[in-house]
């Protein structure tokens, strides 16, 4: 590539204005994805997760907006030196705020997790216990013959509240 194509792919320099509004316009994101983070966490705590789903569109949609602009406030690092020291320290409060709210949503969806997969292997070692007995009757009236315990073992799980 030619310096000279590759000077005019450059993004054109931006003004303090134009950063400044590129920067509000993230801070705006950034906010809205940090509430949707503190109600998802919420919604975690209070066990329940089908509320969670109503929550998934604005949270991806904000992500990639959230994304989409620090991308663009990176291609024009020099811009960012003529923010105002106000702005730059609302820009930082801002991004330790969102950083806060990751962190307590990853401890959030993980104890969560980790709760689910508990139950699910108390009901599984329960069903396991139930199979090895015999509770039900045969063709002949007499007790069924308990399952071998390598025998596979069907469950569902309604995931209903």
């Amino acid at each position: 590539m030619s310096a000279e194509l590759a000077i005019h792919t450059l993004p054109a320099p931006r003004d303090a204005a134009a950063t400044t509004d590129a920067v509000t316009a993230l801070l705006s994101v950034t906010s809205r994805l940090i509430g949707v983070l503190e109600q998802e966490i919420e919604m975690l705590r209070g066990m329940k997760p089908r509320e969670m789903q109503s929550l998934q569109h604005d949270k991806i949609v904000l992500a990639a907006a959230y994304e989409a602009a620090v991308r663009d406030l990176q291609a024009d690092e020099a811009a960012m030196t003529g923010i105002a020291p106000a702005v730059r320290a609302e820009l930082r409060e801002t991004t330790e705020r969102f950083q806060t709210a990751l962190q307590a949503n990853e401890r959030a969806l993980r104890a969560a997790k980790d709760a689910t997969d508990r139950l699910l292997k108390h009901i599984v070692a329960e069903a396991e216990r139930q199979r090895g007995q015999a509770n039900a009757y045969g063709a002949r009236g007499g007790k069924a013959v308990a399952q071998p315990a390598g025998a596979a073992l069907s469950l569902s799980v309604d995931q209903r509240l």
